[in-house]
């Protein structure tokens, strides 16, 4: 899971594609691990797939969150913080959508389950950027 903000403070928002991922809703880029690749290339290699854009930096977090996809698998992912460059991102298939927000609206368009995350770790995550 990537929170991607950019070098001009606002924060990336993609609208997935319910026809490949059986839902509409607004997120942040997510993905799983190929092979034997760390938890960090696997980021950087689905910011890369997902957005098309560079990343200036990357930083893992103590956070973690377990879900299920629309598809049925169950998904446990590591959530990093990563920077980019603020420019129009090139979707893949998986989304139709992008927003450039502010933090603030973005924590307000996240379409985020609260079941995920009762006590409301996610949000703590970005709060001092």
């Amino acid at each position: 899971m990537a929170v991607i903000y950019s070098n001009k403070g606002n924060f990336l928002l993609l609208r997935t594609n319910p026809k490949f991922m059986n839902v509409d809703v607004w997120f942040v880029v997510t993905g799983s691990i190929e092979g034997k690749e760390g938890e960090e290339n696997a980021v950087r290699r689905e910011v890369m797939e997902e957005t098309g854009l560079k990343i200036l930096n990357i930083k893992p977090t103590d956070y973690f969150c377990i879900y299920e996809c629309p598809k049925g698998t169950m998904n446990h992912e590591k959530a990093f913080i990563v920077k980019v460059k603020e420019e129009t991102p090139k979707l893949s298939v998986e989304h139709t959508d992008y927003k450039w927000l502010t933090k603030q609206e973005f924590l307000k368009q996240l379409d985020w389950d609260k079941n995920i995350d009762p006590e409301g770790k996610f949000f703590e995550l970005i709060k001092d950027i």
